[in-house]
Formats: structure tokens, sequence, C-alpha cells
């Protein structure tokens, strides 16, 4: 009984010990959990026309390129996060061996180095850069040539690590895994540089939406999944020059610029070099995941079931309205788009499905997950659309000439396209993602 007892002591005694160890050593939740971060904007010292963004468009046949030794790409998280690595993947990155260190800042002012070295030279792909894990809201990689010039080029760049706790999404409305139901949208989306439109017509601009703004019937947080909820109803008031309801995100690079001064707004890259100097950013991308939880069911029947999810829109006409349409009668939604001219004339172009073509046998249904970009560099848009699981749509318009010059802006949310039906009727999007950058 004696040895027993003496063999259990020993056993209490050293798990008791390895208890005590563990906890005196740093582990890092990102060593647990971590994934490809959101990144809300990207901003370089300079390019020569392969901008910053190129480095988030899963592209590998764009990039940012910038020549001299200290030039450098930003990426804003929009939000304080646990960084553990980066994965970059170089511009001939098989034939050269590009030099380069990664710094990392909280405030986007005082910085961190974390990482110094080259690349293998040895491959384009991604290649992982380890280290020891940070906390900070800005990365910064500062290029000093390659083995054969002084150019620095980067095609993808993606940052791993988790976002801390309490923090928001990015300054794009980011988000991806990981949203809290119990925080409002922007707890979970960094919505600093976006209004918001709502059914009876009002604004609550980005100071108030981006300090805990909610509405209970409109504008708040899936308790089941922590998404952005938009709703809006067939019947209410609308702004200026519609006639149509919106719960709808409209995007503010500068708030305290005004809203149709250039610096609030972005311009093509083909617009002049003095407009371009004035605006607030140059080309732009917008990325999100959602999926339309209902469409409208009620009213006039080539008004149900029509809902635009995403725009681009200028001073008084609309390069892309993206819509999800799907009748009471259809199994599966079309995504398709309108795209206007600067005299207002409509133009329909299909992705999946399209006006005429609705309930496409490789739609999307309510409730399923689906992502779409929106990029226009210079005046060429593309659009891709792609369903959970499934494989990317992808369509290119050239803009009319007319658009350079003239501001532009993101939107997000729901434009119910059907006034008409019952008061009870509506539409309602969740987004899980939420991105736009410019250069």
């Amino acid at each position: 009984m004696k040895k027993t007892k003496s063999l259990r002591m020993r056993t209490i005694g050293f798990l008791t010990a390895l208890v005590l160890m563990i906890g005196l050593i740093p582990l890092s939740p990102a060593a647990f959990a971590a994934s490809e971060l959101p990144v809300a904007s990207v901003t370089a010292s300079s390019h020569d026309g392969n901008v910053p963004a190129n480095t988030l468009d899963n592209n590998y046949t764009t990039r940012w390129s910038a020549q001299g030794n200290g030039q450098w790409i930003q990426y804003d998280l929009g939000q304080s996060a646990s960084i553990e690595r980066v994965k970059l993947a170089w511009h001939q990155g098989a034939q050269r061996q590009s030099t380069f260190n990664v710094q990392v800042s909280a405030n986007g002012s005082s910085w961190n180095q974390v990482y110094a070295g080259t690349s293998s030279g040895t491959t384009a792909a991604l290649e992982v850069y380890n280290f020891t894990t940070v906390t900070a809201r800005y990365v910064r990689i500062n290029g000093f040539g390659n083995n054969v010039n002084n150019w620095n080029s980067i095609l993808e760049t993606e940052i791993w690590g988790t976002v801390s706790s309490g923090g928001g999404g990015d300054t794009g409305g980011g988000g991806t895994g990981g949203l809290n139901p119990s925080l409002p949208p922007s707890g979970n989306f960094d919505l600093t540089k976006w209004k918001i439109t709502l059914p009876d017509a009002s604004e609550v601009q980005p100071s108030s939406l981006s300090n805990g703004y909610t509405h209970p019937s409109w504008f708040y947080t899936s308790s089941s999944n922590g998404g952005m909820v938009f709703r809006s109803p067939n019947l209410g008031s609308t702004t200026t020059n519609s006639t149509y309801t919106r719960s709808e995100l409209r995007e503010m690079l500068n708030p305290s610029a005004g809203t149709t001064s250039l610096g609030n707004n972005w311009v093509t890259s083909t617009s002049s070099s003095s407009t371009k100097s004035q605006a607030g950013g140059v080309d732009g991308t917008m990325n999100a995941t959602l999926q339309v939880d209902r469409v409208s069911t009620t009213g006039d029947s080539t008004k149900m079931g029509r809902v635009v999810v995403g725009q681009i829109h200028g001073p008084d006409t609309e390069p892309i309205r993206l819509y999800y349409h799907k009748r009471p009668t259809d199994t599966k939604g079309a995504i398709y788009f309108g795209t206007d001219d600067l005299s207002n004339n409509n133009t329909w172009v299909n992705i999946i499905g399209g006006p005429s073509s609705l309930n496409p046998s490789n739609g999307i249904a309510l409730g399923q997950k689906w992502s779409y970009e929106i990029k226009v560099v210079g005046l060429t848009m593309t659009v891709k659309v792609t369903p959970e699981g499934g494989s990317t749509t992808t369509v290119q318009y050239t803009l009319p000439s007319g658009y350079n010059n003239k501001y532009l802006y993101f939107k997000a949310g729901v434009y119910n396209q059907n006034n008409t039906g019952t008061s009870s009727d509506y539409v309602q999007a969740t987004f899980h993602k939420l991105t736009h950058v410019h250069s």
C-alpha cells in the first residue's frame, strides 16, 4: 500500500509540474488557429502601373512593381491581429532571388522588423516566411531589388494569424471566419469607410455606423453566424432619383471631404493625372462573401425576386449593378449585372443565367454562400462570381471612356428591386466578408 501510494503521489507530482511548465510557455492562439487574415486596404510607396491591389486579386498574371531600394507595399488589416507569417509570391520567382524585410506596426507610424531575408529563387508560387508571433494592424514589405536588377515585384500576398480579441473588422468591412454573433456589425467589420442608407431614406454616417450602430429590423448582426445582415422591405421611403428601398453601404474614402468630392471617391487609372492626384483612390476591387436569405415574393411578377447586392456608382450613372434574381417558382437564383453608359442607357450582361435566363441549373439557392469580385483597372471591369464549393465564372466588360475623370464609389448590401406587393414583404442578405482596396 505504501508503494502504491508513493507511486500515485509521484505521478500526481509529475503531472502538476507538467501543468505548471505548460502554463509558463507563451503559447500563441495563432499557433492553434492561424488562418489567412482579411486585408482592408493596400498602399505602396510607388508603382509603375502595376498597382498594389494586384497582390490581393488571386491572379498570378498580375503584380505590384516598383523600382529602387526601399520601395514598400503596406497592408492594413483594419484591426489588431496576432500575426505569425506572411506568404509572398514573387514575379519571376523561379529565376530571381528578391531581397526584402517585413515590418509590422500597431499604429502605422512606429515599425518593428520581424523578418529579413531573400526569396528562394526557385518558384513563383507562394513562399512562407515565419516569424515570432506579434500583435499588429499594419504589415509592410520593404523591397531591396533582386539578384538581376533593383525592381521589386510581388504577385500575391497572404498574411496569416488570428484576429485579436475584441478587434473590429477591416477598413473594407472585412471579416471571414470567427465572426462574433454577440457584437454589433462594427464589432466584426470596421465600418469607418462606409455610411449606410436605410429603407426610411435616412442615412447613418461613418462615425456612428462604426461606433456600434444597429437597427433591429434593417441592419444587425446574425445571431447564428455573426454575419452582417441587411434587410429592405418592398414598400418604404426612397432616396432621390430612386423608386426602390435599400439597406446599403456607400463607400466613403474620406468622409470629411464631402460626398461628391474627388477626395472621398476613386477614379480610373486612365483618368488625367490631375484628377488622379485629387482622388481618394485609383481603380478599385471589391470582394464579398454573402448569402441571399430572402427575396420578395409578392407584387409585380416582373419585379419579384430581384435584389442588387453590389454596385459601382458614379455621379449620375452606374458602371455596375450586380443582381441576384430568383422568382417564387424558381429553384435557384440567377446572377447578372446591368451597366450604364454616360447617357444612362443600360446593357444587361449574363454571369450565371441572366434576366432572360432565370432559374439556371447552375444557379445559387437562397441561403447558399457565394462570393463576388468586382474589379476596375482603367476602363476594364472584371466581375467574378463563385458559388461556395463551385467554380468561378469570370466576365470582362469595357466601360465607356466617359467614365474617365468621373468620381466612383462602391456600394454593398441589399437594394430591393421590387416596389410592389405587401407591406410585410422584403429582401435580406447576410454578408460574411466585404473588402475594398484601391491604389
